[in-house]
């Protein structure tokens, strides 16, 4: 055999560039759809933030337009507040509702407190400690709401891959009509 016969085959290998996009796209579709994957979560798990936002300040509003509460007051409240967060199941949303009172000193107690997880309430105070208002809330002799909620957010892509990042909102607000929302059974 000569020479010339192993280099004609060889050269129009070489020369020959079929497939080629073929394999451009084998290469990069993984890519693609890693980036895609990620992509969606993160646009689902903004959502799901933006939606407990929402709720946590639906339910400091609606509670404090109230001048007294009751447990009944405060279920009807958060059952409506949870509407907010569909279409993602409340399954995964705790709230909790607190009063939280000013002395003379300015230091802060827990007036009342009551909590929710699942859509069901919890027996007693959820909360002893109050957390710490913005200093416009800080005032001598005067009340405020506090609303704080999670959400256990289990990716959708790789949720059997992922535990379930926990999201936070917490929420403060003034009373509207009154200087105080007694709770007659809390």
């Amino acid at each position: 055999m000569t020479r010339l016969a192993f280099t004609r085959p060889m050269s129009g290998a070489v020369e020959d560039d079929r497939g080629g996009a073929a394999l451009e796209f084998a290469l990069l579709i993984p890519v693609l759809a890693v980036l895609y994957a990620v992509g969606f979560e993160v646009c689902e798990a903004a959502m799901v933030k933006r939606k407990l936002t929402d709720t946590t300040v639906e339910l400091a509003n609606l509670t404090s337009q109230y001048t007294k509460v009751s447990k009944a007051d405060i279920a009807t409240i958060m059952n409506a507040s949870s509407q907010t967060m569909a279409p993602f199941p409340n399954a995964s949303l705790s709230m909790v509702v607190s009063e939280i009172s000013m002395d003379a000193n300015n230091h802060p107690s827990v007036t009342w407190s009551e909590a929710y997880r699942n859509g069901v309430a919890f027996q007693g105070n959820p909360i002893t400690t109050p957390p710490t208002a913005p200093a416009s809330f800080q005032t001598p002799i005067s009340s405020y709401i506090v609303v704080q909620s999670s959400y256990a957010y289990t990716p959708v892509v790789a949720g059997g891959l992922m535990s379930p990042m926990t999201l936070t909102n917490t929420s403060f607000m003034l009373p509207r009509d009154s200087g105080s929302i007694p709770c007659t059974d809390c």
